[in-house]
C-alpha cells in the first residue's frame, strides 16, 4: 500500500474486492437476523443467506428497487418508523435524513452513530479526491440538510478539518454576499445552482463571478457536470481552476464518488463501505466494471446497521471512463450518463434526456436549457421525432432555421435519434436553484 501527492491511500482494485468479500458475509447474515424485510425475504427466495461467501455468489439475491423500500416504508410501526428493513431499535438512530423527492414519495434513511461516522468519512475522502483542502474555506449551498448531499457534507467536509460556511436555504442575494465577505476556496451546489447564479449574479454583484476567488467548484445531485460545455461555461463564468463532479445516494451513501484533480469520471469512494455491481437495466445481468463498460450501478452496503439494503438497484446507468488514473486511485472512474426513471425509447433505441443535452449544447446558437416533451404522463415510446424546446441564445447572429437544421443533423448523426426542435426565448424554460429536470409534460391544450 502506497500514498500518493493526495494523501489518500492507494490500494489495487483486487485487493479492494477481497476485502469487499470476507465483509459481505457479515452483512448478509446481519440482514438475515436483524432485518425482518430480509428474513422474511430471504425465505421467499429459498436463499440461505449462509450460502452468500463470495462476491459472485451475490447473484442469487434478487435487486432491491426504490418501489421496494417505498413499500417497506408504507407500512410502519412505531417500533420500525422507517420501514421493515429497519434493522436497528429506533433510540439506537442518531440521524435519519430523506431523499429530494423528485423522483416519487420522498424516502427515509436511519443512520446510527457508527452510520453516521462511516458516511462522513466518505464525504472526507471524497473531499480530499476533489482537492479539497483542511484549511480551506467550503461554503455549502446546498439547501436542505435533510437531504443526503446536507448535513453529512457539512459534518464531512469539518471532519476533514475545512472552515464549513453552511449557507444553503437562503436567497441568492445572500448567499452571494456571503462569497463576498468570506472569500472562500470552495463551493459545493448542484451544478444547475452554479448555472443558475451565473443568471442571477449580473443583478445582484458589481462585478464577476470570477472576482470572487474561489479556486474549486463541487456540483453533484444530478449528471449535470458529464456535459463538457456545461463544465466549461462553469469554470469560465466563475474564474475557478477546478470543477469537480460528486456522486451519492442516500440508500448507501451520500458520497459514493468523486472526480480528482484530473477530471475524468468520479472515482469510486466508497470501497470497503459499499461494493458496486454494473447490470444491463433491462435484463439484470451483471456487466464486469471494466473501461469502456456501461450500465445500471446496483449497491450493497458492507457495514451498514440501521437501514441497509441489499443489492440496491440505484437507477444511475453509467459509463466506466477508466480502471486507473494519473493520481494513482485505482477504483472505477464513472460518468452517469442518465437515469434510468428518465430512460425514453426512440424506435427500439434507449434514449437518456442528458445524452441528448450533452449534444444539443455544441450546437452555436442554443443555450444548455431545454425541455423534452411527453404528450401526456407516462408517455416513453416515440416512433416519431421526439419533441424539444430549447432555449435560444440570445446573442446568436444565426438565424433559427439554420439552429434548428443542425440541431436535427447533429443529434441523428451522434445519437441515432430524430428531435423536433423548437426554439423558445429563455423566459420561456426559467433557470433550476436545485436540480435541472429535462422532461415535461405537455398541457393539455398543446397536446
Amino acid at each position: 500500500m502506497t500514498s500518493r501527492d493526495n494523501g489518500l491511500k492507494v490500494q489495487s482494485w483486487d485487493a479492494i474486492l477481497e476485502t469487499h468479500e470476507r465483509l459481505l458475509q457479515d452483512q448478509v447474515m446481519y440482514l438475515a437476523e436483524e432485518s425482518n424485510y430480509y428474513s422474511r425475504k430471504f425465505d421467499e427466495w429459498e436463499v440461505d443467506p449462509g450460502d452468500i461467501q463470495t462476491l459472485d455468489d451475490l447473484s442469487q439475491i434478487p435487486f432491491t428497487t426504490k418501489d421496494d423500500e417505498r413499500r417497506c416504508q408504507g407500512k410502519t410501526t412505531s417500533n420500525r418508523p422507517l420501514g421493515d428493513h429497519q434493522a436497528v431499535d429506533t433510540t439506537d438512530l442518531n440521524l435519519t435524513l430523506s431523499s429530494s423527492g423528485t423522483t416519487g414519495k420522498p424516502t427515509y434513511f436511519g443512520l446510527t452513530k457508527q452510520d453516521r461516522d462511516g458516511w462522513e468519512t466518505l464525504v472526507a475522502r471524497a473531499a480530499k479526491t476533489m482537492g479539497v483542502r483542511a484549511d480551506d474555506t467550503v461554503v455549502h449551498a446546498i439547501g436542505r440538510p435533510i437531504v443526503p448531499g446536507g448535513l453529512p457534507y457539512i459534518n464531512g467536509f469539518a471532519k476533514l478539518g475545512a472552515n464549513v460556511v453552511p449557507a444553503g436555504g437562503g436567497s441568492s442575494e445572500q448567499l452571494l454576499a456571503v462569497l463576498q465577505d468570506l472569500s472562500p476556496d470552495v463551493l459545493h451546489s448542484t451544478p444547475s445552482h452554479l448555472e443558475y447564479l451565473i443568471e442571477r449574479a449580473p443583478d445582484i454583484l458589481d462585478h464577476g463571478l470570477d472576482e470572487l476567488g474561489i479556486r474549486l467548484l463541487i456540483g453533484g445531485g444530478e449528471p449535470g457536470l458529464g456535459n463538457p460545455e456545461v463544465r466549461e461555461k462553469i469554470r469560465t463564468q466563475w474564474g475557478v481552476n477546478g470543477v469537480r463532479d460528486v456522486m451519492g445516494l442516500g440508500d448507501i451513501s451520500g458520497a459514493v464518488a468523486a472526480e480528482c484533480q484530473a477530471e475524468q469520471g468520479a472515482h469510486f469512494v466508497a470501497h470497503e463501505r459499499a461494493h458496486p455491481e454494473l447490470i444491463d437495466p433491462e435484463t439484470g445481468e451483471q456487466k464486469s466494471l471494466e473501461t469502456g463498460a456501461e450500465g445500471e450501478l446496483v449497491y450493497t452496503p458492507l457495514l451498514r446497521e440501521a437501514t441497509p439494503l441489499l443489492r440496491f438497484r440505484s437507477g444511475d446507468y453509467v459509463r466506466v471512463l477508466g480502471m486507473d488514473c494519473t493520481c494513482g486511485l485505482a477504483t472505477p472512474r464513472l460518468r452517469v450518463v442518465g437515469r434510468s426513471d428518465d430512460m425514453l425509447i426512440y424506435k427500439a433505441k434507449n434514449v437518456y434526456p442528458e445524452a441528448i443535452r450533452e449534444v444539443v449544447v455544441e450546437v452555436e446558437g442554443v443555450t444548455s436549457r431545454m425541455k423534452i416533451v411527453l404528450p401526456h404522463e407516462g408517455k416513453i415510446q416515440f416512433t416519431s421525432p421526439l419533441p424539444v424546446r430549447i432555449v435560444r441564445d440570445e446573442t446568436t447572429s444565426r438565424n433559427d432555421d439554420e439552429i434548428i437544421e443542425e440541431l436535427t443533423s447533429t443529434v441523428r448523426n451522434r445519437l441515432s435519434v430524430r428531435i423536433d426542435p423548437t426554439l423558445v426565448s429563455s423566459s420561456e424554460i426559467e433557470p433550476s436553484q436545485y436540480k435541472t429536470d429535462l422532461v415535461e409534460v405537455a398541457d393539455n391544450e398543446e397536446c
